[in-house]
């Protein structure tokens, strides 16, 4: 049998195929085929999957008789857990403290994955536009689901409006100073 690029090329085999992906029902082309591997000395299913764009990416499952739909299913999964773990990396600094010993350092990755929770649980239902305002960086993707940072920072916009307004006294609602608030707002990062 052929290398893998050399089967993603034939057209034939290629079948549509509807699975849930991030709990969205998505219809993709693939192509699916037993091989034998080194790794495991014995069978594996192959998924060839083909995006929109044309490009294509392989998965495999060591369990041969295992539906095509599971395995596109259980690949959406675990690429969802990675995004968390991104998150927790790039956002909060997960595994970059500098503590002492291997509990400090249990403890703190406790804490990031805690406070990660908490931001993903505050904004589960705030609308996307809300979530992804991206005015002030015009070179990204408007229609983009919003990333953990974009759910930290609108989180944290609001949490100084709050602060911000709550020491303004009742009667002066100057609109320049409401405008000055909202520009140091928009600073935050």
């Amino acid at each position: 049998m052929g290398s893998t690029s050399t089967l993603a090329d034939q057209s034939q085999g290629w079948e549509s195929l509807t699975y849930s992906g991030r709990g969205v029902e998505v219809t993709r082309p693939c192509k699916s085929f037993l091989a034998t591997s080194e790794l495991i000395s014995g069978r594996i299913r192959v998924v060839l999957l083909r995006f929109d764009d044309g490009n294509w990416a392989p998965y495999f499952c060591t369990d041969p008789s295992a539906d095509v739909r599971e395995i596109l299913e259980a690949v959406a999964a675990r690429w969802a857990i990675e995004e968390c773990f991104q998150g927790m990396k790039e956002v909060w600094g997960a595994g970059q403290q500098q503590v002492r010993n291997v509990w400090s350092s249990i403890g703190c990755w406790n804490l990031n994955s805690w406070v990660y929770g908490l931001v993903e649980l505050c904004s589960w239902e705030s609308p996307q536009a809300e979530l992804s305002d991206r005015r002030s960086r015009p070179w990204d993707n408007a229609s983009r689901r919003p990333s953990h940072a974009d759910r930290r920072r609108t989180i944290a916009r609001k949490m100084l409006e709050n602060q911000f307004l709550a020491t303004l006294p009742p009667t002066p609602n100057s609109p320049q100073i409401r405008t000055l608030i909202e520009g140091l707002i928009a600073i935050v990062k």
